[in-house]
């Protein structure tokens, strides 16, 4: 159970820039318009599943799930008490959300791996 505190605490560590309004990523924050951000990126940089995403695509990834894990979290209060039970909780959401921004990769154990965050649960 601990292995799975550290890596969130890791991943939260891990990402760009400073959380705003408190050291808790769980806490309600400044809103931000997401829808703004919905349409495909021009300056995207296009990854296939035969290369490696690069550490700048990378980050731009982490952030992409962040802030979908967020606002997904952001309107509930019944919330799971693990980060990686959050994060499969969220995955759906978050895979949606990339869908519909034209992204072309989706929220998966391999991306999970890439981008440093706990597996899918098994069942």
């Amino acid at each position: 159970m601990s292995d799975w505190i550290k890596i969130g605490v890791e991943f939260i560590k891990a990402l760009p820039g400073p959380w705003k309004g408190s050291s808790d990523p769980n806490a309600p924050s400044e809103i931000v318009d997401t829808m703004a951000e919905e349409a495909p990126r021009a300056d995207s940089v296009a990854v296939t599943s035969e290369a490696s995403p690069n550490q700048q695509e990378i980050a731009r990834r982490r952030e992409i799930v962040r802030q979908f894990f967020n606002d997904f979290w952001r309107s509930t209060d019944d919330k799971p008490s693990t980060f990686a039970e959050r994060l499969n909780r969220a995955e759906g959401h978050i895979n949606e959300r990339l869908a519909a921004r034209g992204e072309t990769w989706q929220l998966d154990a391999t991306t999970r791996k890439q981008l440093g965050l706990p597996p899918p649960k098994t069942v």
